[in-house]
């Protein structure tokens, strides 16, 4: 249970966030993305550098590769984030879908389970057709998909906060781990 709050609650949250900052939420979040790319692989190549003397050569100049690429690839994204921005809304209509399903077999579990949740359709089922219809037509506007996607997120965080106190009172120990 305690799984499924918490990425409800974190979910909601990363919605309210695009609904608020509409135009300026997708630049800011491939910015994001581009310093969770350089900031790891710094370290990491920092870290390298300094275990040089301990450490295999072959391993060393394979992650000192990886990491130049992910270095270079995490300052494009900090640079030119609107590049970016039409796979992005993809990736995250993308990930709405796959959430929404995953939302529809909690709902067929505790329905199975407890004989009473059907009326819990509705969410997942307007969340998938609406990231479909994202992932086939992309907006011509960033921030108009940044806020459907915004909206869909905070109702798929309140509905899968929803489910897990739903089936926090089921018997099956299966459905509050997920």
């Amino acid at each position: 249970m305690i799984n499924g709050l918490l990425r409800g609650i974190l979910v909601a949250l990363v919605g309210v966030l695009l609904i608020s900052l509409g135009d300026s939420a997708m630049p800011f979040l491939v910015r994001v993305l581009g310093a969770v790319f350089f900031l790891p692989a710094t370290i990491s190549l920092v870290n390298l550098y300094m275990a040089r003397k301990r450490t295999a050569l072959f391993p060393l100049y394979m992650m000192s590769v990886i990491n130049m690429g992910s270095i270079v690839f995490g300052v494009l994204l900090m640079l030119h984030p609107v590049a970016f921005l039409e796979f992005i809304v993809i990736v995250l209509a993308l990930a709405l879908l796959c959430f929404s399903l995953f939302q529809l077999f909690l709902v067929f579990s505790l329905y199975a389970s407890q004989r009473r949740g059907l009326g819990l359709l509705v969410m997942p089922l307007l969340l998938a057709v609406v990231s479909v219809v994202v992932l086939f037509n992309p907006f011509d506007v960033i921030s108009t998909a940044t806020v459907v996607i915004g909206i869909c997120l905070a109702v798929s965080g309140v509905s899968d906060i929803v489910i897990s106190v739903l089936s926090r009172r089921s018997s099956s120990t299966d459905l509050q781990d997920m």
